[in-house]
């Protein structure tokens, strides 16, 4: 079994305020959605949401405000999930709350340490 990693992309709406109501059933999508990979024994780390606000640290050492303040899209949160190769870890992302709302999943095999140059 491998590890992967599947980035959360979403591309905010700043006219939309969701009622406490959605955002309780969005959570609940997403518990069930993630439970359901759980169920299967295939969930390495629930993952965490992240925060809209950052900072970038750039080569040169400025720093600049945003995670992505150039682009439209940002990263809401990560899972890991175990999964024989990557066709199988892409499989996984079927139901996954961030596609109905017109984001997309990125997902990314994790390189054991061993496998790395010097590692």
């Amino acid at each position: 079994m491998k590890d992967f990693m599947m980035i959360f992309h979403s591309e905010p709406d700043p006219n939309m305020e969701p009622t406490p109501a959605e955002i309780e059933a969005e959570i609940k999508e997403w518990m069930d959605w993630i439970g359901g990979i759980g169920a299967q024994g295939k969930l390495k780390n629930p993952g965490e949401a992240l925060g809209f606000e950052g900072k970038t640290v750039h080569s040169d050492g400025s720093i600049t405000d945003g995670p992505y303040a150039e682009v439209k899209e940002f990263v809401g949160g990560f899972t890991i999930v175990t999964a024989d190769h990557l066709d199988e870890a892409v499989a996984l992302t079927k139901g996954c709350p961030a596609l109905s709302n017109g984001g997309k999943v990125e997902v990314r095999e994790i390189m054991p340490t061993e496998d790395l140059p010097n590692g």
